[in-house]
Parts: C-alpha cells; sequence; structure tokens
C-alpha cells in the first residue's frame, strides 16, 4: 500500500506506534505529512533565503567606504 506515496512521505506515513490499517488511514495521515514537509520546507527555504540577505548586506557595508 505504501508504495502509491512518494518515498519521503511512506516513511511518515508508516512510522509510529500504529500501522495504517485502512486505505483511508493512509490518506489522512499522507495529507498531514504533505502539509508539515511543506511547512518545513518553507521554512528552511526562509532561512536560506535571510541568511542570503544578511550576507549580501554584510558584504555591502564592507565595501562602504568610513
Amino acid at each position: 500500500m505504501m508504495r502509491m506515496f512518494r518515498s519521503d512521505l511512506a516513511v511518515v506515513i508508516n512510522s509510529g506506534p500504529y500501522p495504517p490499517t485502512t486505505v483511508t488511514d493512509c490518506v489522512s495521515r499522507a495529507i498531514r505529512a504533505e502539509y508539515w514537509v511543506g511547512q518545513n520546507r518553507e521554512q528552511r527555504a526562509k532561512f536560506f533565503k535571510d541568511k542570503k540577505e544578511e550576507k549580501a548586506q554584510a558584504k555591502q557595508n564592507q565595501a562602504r567606504p568610513n
């Protein structure tokens, strides 16, 4: 049953003390997992964007004459 899901979601869906027993259970777990994977992806993207902007700002500050 797990073959119908992406591998990163299948790991999350199948984890925990109680494995899914129905397709409905799998799908509901997949929806929740997809949400949290998306949230994590957005947080990581924001983190790296902020770091890139900080680095650019620091470089710009160094280039300014005192």
